[in-house]
């Protein structure tokens, strides 16, 4: 476990350090006269401010018992990726990287939503060996939470929060 903290203590503290630099971008609607403690990218540098610290005691906790050293081997790395619940973790990673990194800012941010939801659930409850009608059912339900998912997250975030989104 020690490794595994290590590792992940690393990845939360290069995820808030992103979030803050990202939140400091955000507009902060001057214009608008809006007053300082409400503009959008507060909330996400405050998490971000969290999150570092809980990342950083974490790295902190695991350099304490040994976890630093990590000692990676090709068979321990072919194990690691055989497990299933460390596959769905790749594939999760994946595409949240594709979604973040060539959907995002190249597509109207509805429709990248939409593609985001639709393969990951698509991905997700697919099972070997399912019958045509299940799924078609997955296919068009998946379609239809997309759709309406990603409407409704761009309606909240546009009007209700005031976040123009890429």
């Amino acid at each position: 476990m020690p490794k595994a903290d290590f590792i992940t203590g690393l990845i939360l503290i290069g995820l808030s350090l992103y979030v803050f630099v990202e939140s400091w971008r955000m507009p902060r609607l001057e214009h608008l006269k809006i007053h300082p403690l409400s503009v959008p990218g507060l909330v996400p540098a405050f998490l971000a401010s969290v999150i570092l610290i809980f990342g950083t005691a974490l790295v902190i906790r695991s350099i304490l018992r040994g976890g630093h050293r990590l000692g990676f081997t090709f068979e321990g790395l072919r194990q690691i990726f055989n497990k299933p619940n460390n596959q769905r973790l790749l594939i999760t990673a994946i595409l949240s990287i594709v979604y973040a990194v060539l959907l995002i800012g190249h597509l109207p941010y509805w429709l990248a939503t939409g593609l985001y939801i639709f393969l990951f659930i698509i991905l997700f409850e697919w099972k070997q060996g399912m019958d045509r009608v299940s799924w078609r059912r997955y296919f068009v339900s998946g379609i239809l939470i997309a759709i309406f998912s990603s409407l409704a997250i761009t309606l909240v975030f546009e009007r209700l929060f005031l976040v123009s989104l890429p």
